[in-house]
């Protein structure tokens, strides 16, 4: 009896192993990034621009770039940001406001005025099966704290929020979040310390437990 419990409980682990790896390869994620009225900072954009080494103008391009980088070099799904010619096709249909999911407030988006005609195109002109916009970007000032024996070091930080929802192919809303932070880990690299989370080559790394959140409900989905 103990033999089988163990051959079956194998067998569901490789089933669903191969079930997460074959939703991977098949399965392309549209990515609609946030707008420069979307991203918000409590620190100025001098001192942002200073942490990057960069002008102030520049900024949202340089958390832009990263943020594709983080995408595109996922793993675990393929996300597609979206090219400038296909965003200038739907942005005129695209509202934003405030909406709740499952309950809970958060910034969304709103497809209503978007014609089904237009949204099945953009998918299948991008093999894509999901659509993921971010709607939000917020840089809060915060505190790290180190401990160092019996005392405690606080040094001035930055968390970083995210709003998001994603669309189906029936262009049906099957998640939105508010405030989803990136997380660079308890034990930050010094140099991140030291330029208070607001690097965004940094910052790369941080997107992982977001992306793997995202994997992890497209892959819910799916399954039911």
């Amino acid at each position: 009896m103990l033999f089988r419990l163990k051959h079956f409980f194998l067998f569901t682990f490789l089933v669903a192993s191969l079930s997460s790896s074959l939703f991977a390869q098949n399965k392309r994620v549209l990515v609609v990034p946030y707008t420069r009225f979307q991203f918000v900072s409590e620190f100025s954009l001098e001192e942002i621009a200073m942490h990057n080494d960069v002008k102030s103008d520049e900024v949202f391009s340089v958390y832009q770039s990263e943020l594709n980088t983080a995408f595109t070099g996922y793993e675990n799904l393929t996300f597609i940001p979206i090219s400038s010619e296909d965003y200038g096709e739907i942005k005129k249909f695209i509202r934003y406001n405030i909406d709740k999911f499952k309950g809970r407030k958060y910034n969304a988006s709103n497809l209503s005025l978007l014609p089904d005609e237009a949204y099945k195109s953009l998918l299948e002109e991008n093999n894509a099966s999901y659509i993921l916009f971010i709607n939000w970007y917020k840089i809060s000032k915060s505190v790290h704290t180190v401990y160092v024996g019996d005392r405690n070091k606080r040094t001035k930080y930055s968390t970083h929020l995210i709003d998001y929802d994603i669309y189906n192919r029936e262009k049906v809303k099957i998640s939105g979040k508010a405030n989803y932070p990136l997380k660079c880990g308890d034990f930050p690299s010094q140099s991140v310390i030291n330029h208070k989370s607001l690097n965004a080559k940094e910052l790369t790394v941080c997107y992982k437990s977001l992306l793997d959140e995202l994997a992890k409900e497209l892959s819910n989905s799916t399954n039911k």
